[in-house]
């Protein structure tokens, strides 16, 4: 059985808490999951077809741009070549970074905390002022996965963090942690044994109007984002059989990814 309990001091004799347990009806959970997954399978299709659409077309303005610019003998006209080459780039990468997840994942034996290690030196070397936190639980074995998409998956979540807390935040924390999770069902496959990566900040919370839809393409609550880290983090760990849930509310956000232990795998905490 799934529960959940919840405790309550109480004053009456000699009891002194109240535990009230609650059944959990697992299958609404998987349903709901997997309405949530064929929306953001569908935005994803969408801006995948997109994004092949405009990628011809704007290499053409680029190559335009180049060849005009070969013509032209006025400097400050040149100038004007240069913004469309760079714009066009910048579009680009863009264009690249939303066909990126459908690279299928090179799997080898992996280390969780190698990956939040290295996240970890990336983001504090690019935000000083943001105290990273790292809670491991050294008992997790390596598993099968592509330490680069989830490399690239923390990061994005991680940073995220990093961007909102430097805004204005008082004593900005980021807190890493890892854990066994026992018996937790991912894309209605059931896993005696999964990773539970949680990252924790302590920033302004996300907004209620982007709160159910972070995980779509081009939703941002930051002035000036793409809105594609957090697809590109769930697209990735989709592609390891994994999921990532949310909680956020003023003063504490926290994504946390899971993802599935091989059965057998050596060094499986019991």
């Amino acid at each position: 059985m799934h529960l959940t309990c919840t405790a309550s001091p109480i004053d009456s004799g000699d009891a002194a808490l109240l535990l009230e347990f609650r059944h959990i009806d697992q299958q609404l959970k998987i349903a709901r999951e997997e309405r949530l997954n064929e929306q953001q399978q569908a935005n994803r299709e969408l801006v995948r077809n997109l994004a092949h659409e405009i990628k011809n077309p704007l290499g053409g303005i680029r190559g335009a741009a180049q060849l005009l610019e070969r013509e032209l003998e006025r400097p400050q006209l040149i100038e004007y070549t240069q913004v469309v080459i760079g714009e066009a780039d910048r579009l680009q990468s863009l264009v690249n970074r939303l066909l990126t997840p459908h690279r299928l994942p090179s799997f080898r034996r992996t280390n969780i905390h190698e990956i939040l290690v290295r996240v970890k030196g990336v983001v504090q070397a690019e935000f000083p002022l943001v105290a990273l936190v790292c809670d491991f639980d050294i008992s997790l074995p390596e598993f099968d996965a592509d330490p680069e998409q989830l490399t690239q998956a923390v990061l994005n979540i991680v940073r995220n963090a990093a961007q909102a807390l430097a805004v204005a935040t008082a004593d900005p924390c980021i807190h890493l942690t890892t854990r066994v999770a026992r018996y937790v069902t991912l894309a209605r496959k059931r896993h005696r044994l999964a990773v539970a990566v949680a990252i924790e900040d302590n920033g302004p919370g996300i907004p209620d109007a982007i709160r159910d839809r972070i995980f779509f393409p081009l939703v941002s609550g930051r002035e000036g984002g793409t809105g594609l880290g957090l697809t590109l983090a769930q697209a990735f760990v989709a592609q390891h059989g994994g999921t990532i849930e949310c909680e956020s509310a003023p003063g504490r956000t926290v994504f946390r990814i899971l993802l599935p232990l091989a059965p057998g795998a050596s060094g499986a905490t019991r």
